[in-house]
């Protein structure tokens, strides 16, 4: 399950309990869609779309975030890890 969340500073934080394929290299967020994709940094693995749509609320929140923040587990009983990377926008 992937989960968008936002922390204390106002950054945002995409959240996932499963181990990713590979590091993510930058998260893209298609304006006209309001849809998130994950791009890994193996070339093999294929970008990864958030299958929800992002509410109009978080928009201004999404134009003003250069990054965005990114957590995942290995397992259940794993240690999390996290990483920040690049927000790109697409479209108007």
């Amino acid at each position: 399950m992937i989960e968008l969340g936002r922390l204390k500073d106002g950054r945002l934080l995409i959240a996932c309990n499963e181990d990713m394929p590979t590091d993510i290299i930058r998260v893209e967020y298609y304006r006209e869609q309001r849809l998130f994709s994950l791009v890994y940094e193996n070339e093999e693995d294929d970008g990864e779309i958030m299958p929800v749509e992002i509410p109009y609320e978080i928009n201004d929140i999404i134009k003003n975030s250069p990054n965005i923040m990114v957590i995942a587990m290995a397992s259940q009983n794993a240690k999390p890890y996290g990483y920040q990377v690049p927000l790109v926008q697409i479209g108007v």
